[in-house]
């Protein structure tokens, strides 16, 4: 499976949680993103003339499937087919529209997709504790937590073993 297309169902999935103006704002910000990245970054005006060029072409792209999309689901649904609502057909749009802006902005410089989506998932880039992982403590509160703990797992122990106890007495 070609990853674009993965990202892309996942990034629609993540749109399927908001509400149609989330989305849209979502989206919003995206665009801000790009924008920016590209701003601080591309300082050649024939390569900024070619990102230009591609993201219009991304965009009419995009502009022409949405109408053949339309055009085809007239002839085979009806308009008020409960099959997708409006916020997953938005969705779905968005999701394939950012991706469609990525892949153009990638055809012209690959490190400024790797920006873009460094500056919407900052959280990715940094190393994050491993699962599980307990944040190391000065030593006398590590005690007293760890002390809690162990009584508090040692009592939980205790009790469970209780009741098979006396689940046992009852059918003896």
């Amino acid at each position: 499976m070609n990853t674009e297309y993965i990202e892309e169902i996942i990034e629609e999935s993540y749109l399927l949680g908001l509400s149609e103006s989330d989305i849209r704002s979502n989206l919003d910000r995206f665009v801000e993103t790009c924008g920016r990245v590209i701003r601080a970054n591309v300082h050649n005006k024939k390569q900024m003339h070619a990102l230009a060029e591609k993201l219009a072409r991304a965009r009419a792209l995009s502009l022409i499937e949405d109408q053949q999309e339309g055009d085809e689901t007239e002839d085979l649904f009806p308009k008020d087919n409960p099959l997708k609502s409006p916020r997953e057909q938005l969705a779905e749009k968005v999701a394939r529209n950012k991706r469609l802006i990525l892949r153009a902005i990638g055809g012209c410089d690959p490190k400024l997709v790797d920006l873009i989506e460094k500056e919407r998932f900052p959280r990715q880039t940094q190393d994050p504790l491993p699962p599980m992982a307990m944040p190391i403590a000065p030593s006398g509160q590590r005690t007293f937590k760890d002390l809690v703990l162990k009584v508090s797992y040692v009592v939980a122990l205790v009790f469970v073993l209780l009741i098979i106890y006396l689940v046992l007495l009852q059918n003896v």
